[in-house]
């Protein structure tokens, strides 16, 4: 079988979109190594990650070629060329990995979309009018020219139902992995040396994810007051994450509470460090109002750290009975999960006690599996 991705993402993006990317094709060539794959990117980024990834995929990967790789040519090229060149290649299966499929497939290609999410139309509020119709657009096409839709949750699955009005028999859900560096052995000697680094010596909560509206940064300070006043001041508050302009509002809110010795912001921690950073930290929290699928969840869980997260339907998918949930704006309430987690080490281990069979179902194997059925289908 010839399987071929729009891949754009995966080696020009490096936090969700570009990671599920990566993930879903290295998963694949993994577990079914005798396939025929094609990856097609309208350009390659010099990110040492993009550039890993490349070496690992060169013979298999497409990028325009002549006057087709010259500024907005580019973009022509990934929305309307792809699709006759995949033609060319004889491609049995295209899976559009980031919400869009190219124009001109061939009918008996089978078109395979994955879609996020659409807090654009859940949350409209926090993002531009002319973004919002573009994304519809362009994403409700790819539902009704695809064969197959796959939802990273089921969560997505239902906003798919219920916004877009697609057939629930047309959709699949199929989860995505946490990054390989989440799997790996953690070294207690760089653990010990990166919380010497971070002068992180004393117990600490972290946050890991963009710093915006949605994801409730600033609830989580004025949750974090109430756990001082219940607990120990020597507590720490990391937040670590992309700077948006509600990060002025956050470091407000911090200054008016009076925790600039208690909650420290970082932007640009280097991606090697976030699971040590997770491992070391008494729980992790992501108050998130809404996502398509809980990434931080599932990160944490991965490295054997308890959290709390905002309790929306995709967390609860991520973090199954092994972490605690709360309103995030609801301040009390998500300062009373913190505050179980950090007074109470036994049922930090009831928790996550047998906490492998849960994350048995976000494995490369599992889920390259899962698309490969599909893909057969």
């Amino acid at each position: 079988m010839h399987i071929a991705f729009e891949a754009k993402r995966a080696f020009n993006n490096f936090t969700g979109l570009g990671n599920y990317s990566r993930f879903v094709i290295s998963s694949l060539r993994k577990y079914y190594p005798d396939e025929e794959y094609s990856i097609f990117t309208p350009k390659l980024s010099k990110h040492s990650e993009a550039l890993s990834f490349f070496k690992e995929n060169k013979e298999s990967t497409i990028q325009p070629s002549g006057l087709w790789k010259l500024g907005s040519l580019k973009n022509i090229w990934r929305s309307k060329r792809i699709g006759r060149i995949a033609e060319k290649h004889d491609v049995d299966v295209f899976h559009g990995l980031s919400n869009e499929l190219p124009s001109g497939l061939k009918n008996s290609t089978k078109k395979v979309v994955t879609i996020h999410d659409l807090i654009f139309l859940r949350y409209p509020e926090f993002y531009p009018l002319i973004d919002r119709k573009i994304y519809k657009k362009k994403f409700k096409s790819a539902c009704n020219n695809a064969d197959e839709v796959i939802a990273v949750s089921e969560q997505t699955k239902q906003d798919l139902i219920e916004f877009f009005g697609y057939p629930e028999d047309k959709i699949s859900v199929v989860y995505q992995g946490v990054h390989p560096i989440y799997n790996q052995e953690l070294k207690t000697r760089r653990l010990l040396y990166l919380l010497d680094h971070y002068n992180l010596h004393q117990p600490y909560f972290l946050y890991v994810g963009s710093i915006e509206d949605r994801k409730n940064a600033k609830d989580l300070v004025m949750a974090f007051k109430l756990v001082l006043n219940q607990v120990k001041d020597d507590l720490l508050l990391l937040i670590v994450g992309k700077k948006t302009a509600y990060q002025a509002e956050v470091e407000k809110e911090i200054t008016n509470l009076g925790l600039d010795h208690n909650v420290r912001i970082y932007n640009k921690t280097p991606f090697s460090d976030l699971p040590y950073l997770y491992k070391g930290a008494l729980a992790s929290v992501y108050p998130s109002s809404f996502e398509g699928f809980g990434i931080p969840v599932l990160e944490s869980l991965s490295v054997g750290t308890s959290v709390v997260a905002g309790n929306q339907s995709a967390m609860k998918e991520a973090g199954g009975k092994h972490a605690l949930y709360a309103d995030p704006k609801n301040h009390e309430s998500l300062a009373s999960q913190m505050v179980k987690l950090a007074e109470d080490n036994n049922f930090n281990e009831q928790l996550l006690n047998n906490v492998e069979s849960h994350l048995a179902k976000f494995t490369q194997e599992e889920i390259a599996h899962d698309l490969m059925k599909i893909y057969k289908k």
